[in-house]
């Protein structure tokens, strides 16, 4: 990752290590363009059946709570199917950010590999199947594993019997994803509104079979071209999702992408400029 004017030989050495952890998401993106798409995925760790099982799947041990790492979301929310969570930290350098839903079928939902070009806030959507604890880990620089939790009532699951509808969909040609970015303060408030179905799998049809899951499986975020975070997906985050994050340097003009492969091997990639 080329950086210019780097004056702080120790901010050059975190920028370099950075580079190191985003390079190989980079390549699985550009990679999906000739082989399959889920190649890279941790099927394993998505598909585990509870939250200890995919921490294990991703190498992590049990991690130790603490204040430092938020969830907020609504504690009552009448549809499972699509509960608008967002995380928060004060801990320095965060790379990793993992969110499970400890009562769904597959509680792990998505996993995040961040840059320091993000402030300390993500947000987006997701199925929560009965009321139960959503809880996020964090992998700091240091080596920590530091987590937070919040319990979430829902009235009527995330993974309900489908009215029918699913199986007449067919299968288009990936939408295209609707970035709005603007200037505030001195970054930009970046939305990503995401077209895609995100069947979990885990619904059943009137006659009682499960639907086929397809959903997005890796995502690529940038900044000018250069990464700001790169993602794995499970089927759990809410169909149509409206993605969130904040730019902690970017000015009017510049362009912000997204890319993404999904588990059947659709793919696409977006890019839009900065509002002032």
């Amino acid at each position: 990752m080329a950086i210019n004017n780097m004056t702080s030989t120790r901010r050059g050495a975190l920028l370099t290590t950075l580079g190191a952890v985003l390079a190989p998401w980079s390549s699985r993106l550009a990679q999906a363009q000739t082989a399959s798409a889920t190649a890279s995925w941790n099927k394993a760790a998505f598909e585990a059946k509870t939250v200890d099982a995919a921490l294990k799947a991703l190498g992590l041990p049990r991690a130790v709570e603490s204040k430092e790492l938020q969830v907020m979301a609504d504690e009552l929310s009448e549809n499972g199917a699509k509960v608008p969570v967002s995380l928060s930290w004060t801990a320095a350098g965060v790379r990793r950010l993992i969110l499970l839903v400890d009562k769904n079928p597959a509680p792990l939902s998505a996993v995040f590999e961040l840059s320091d070009a993000l402030e300390p806030r993500l947000a987006w959507p997701v199925k929560i199947a009965q009321s139960g604890d959503v809880l996020a880990v964090a992998v700091l620089a240091d080596g920590r594993v530091i987590s937070a939790r919040r319990e979430v009532r829902v009235t009527l699951g995330g993974c309900a019997v489908d009215d029918g509808s699913a199986a007449a969909r067919p299968s288009p040609a990936p939408e295209a994803t609707r970035i709005r970015a603007q200037i505030s303060g001195g970054g930009a408030v970046v939305r990503m509104l995401l077209n895609h179905e995100m069947e979990s799998g885990q619904r059943k049809d009137a006659s009682g079979k499960n639907l086929a899951a397809w959903h997005i499986t890796e995502l690529q975020a940038s900044h000018n071209g250069r990464p700001v975070w790169a993602a794995q997906w499970g089927g759990s985050v809410s169909r149509n999702p409206l993605l969130q994050f904040t730019l902690k340097s970017a000015k009017a003009g510049d362009k912000i992408g997204l890319s993404w492969v999904d588990s059947r091997g659709a793919k696409r990639s977006d890019e839009a400029g900065i509002a002032s």
